[in-house]
């Protein structure tokens, strides 16, 4: 109880020295006096055996909010992917194909077998005499026959097939392209050419084109023998 008393006339005796203060001076303000009662019973407080003072850390302020919007730099992110290789595209728009320039011996790749261009023909009927068959161009068409020599360079008979893979044939004449019929010869002409050659032999086989009538002066025409990007030309002449 004496304890008490004690410190209500210490907060009595810091009030009287306040206020001496202050009528020597200017006035005090209304938010001074708040904290000059606020410190006061404070110290009140803290000599009273049920009150223990804490000390408030403050917080790490927060932003503040100030109404604009938050921009967010983006990050480029690496693409760790290969980069891929993109078909040429040729002036017209398509992609255009890898060619492979060959001979036409590379080309078929037979072992023991020799093939080389012969000569060509414009013709209505193929051939002009015969006893078996004839093959006729149809009307306001006509013919040309595309003539090659095979030969077997090997010491022992050779059987040729080609009917089973994928070769391509196109003649190109007077700005047009123009792909072989079916010609109808024993060993099968040389788009379904499936034949036994001889030893050291050799014979004809041929390629059958049918073109407008127009175009049988021709003299400037190409054939060209492809299998995938492997392509063999060649130039017609007689």
């Amino acid at each position: 109880m004496l304890k008490k008393k004690g410190i209500l006339l210490l907060c009595l005796c810091l009030s009287v020295v306040v206020l001496a203060g202050c009528d020597s001076g200017s006035e005090l303000t209304a938010e001074e006096q708040d904290k000059i009662a606020e410190y006061s019973a404070g110290i009140l407080l803290q000599h009273y055996g049920k009150y223990s003072r804490r000390l408030v850390k403050q917080e790490t302020a927060a932003p503040q909010n100030t109404g604009l919007p938050v921009v967010v730099t983006p990050v480029p992110v690496e693409d760790d992917k290969e980069p891929v290789d993109e078909d040429v595209v040729s002036e017209d728009g398509e992609p255009e194909e890898n060619v492979n320039p060959v001979s036409l011996n590379d080309l078929y790749h037979v072992a023991g077998m020799n093939v080389t261009y012969r000569t060509y023909a414009v013709c209505k009927e193929y051939p002009k005499k015969t006893s078996t068959f004839q093959l006729t161009a149809k009307r306001g068409k006509r013919l040309v026959v595309v003539q090659f020599d095979l030969k077997n360079t090997a010491k022992k008979p050779l059987h040729v097939d080609l009917s089973k893979r994928q070769i391509e044939y196109s003649l190109e004449a007077d700005g047009a392209s123009y792909k072989p019929t079916i010609a109808i010869q024993e060993n099968g002409g040389m788009n379904y050419l499936d034949t036994k050659l001889k030893a050291g032999g050799s014979e004809k086989a041929i390629l059958v084109f049918e073109i407008p009538k127009g175009s049988s002066g021709f003299g400037s025409g190409v054939l060209t023998v492809k299998e995938g990007e492997n392509a063999a030309t060649v130039q017609l002449k007689k």
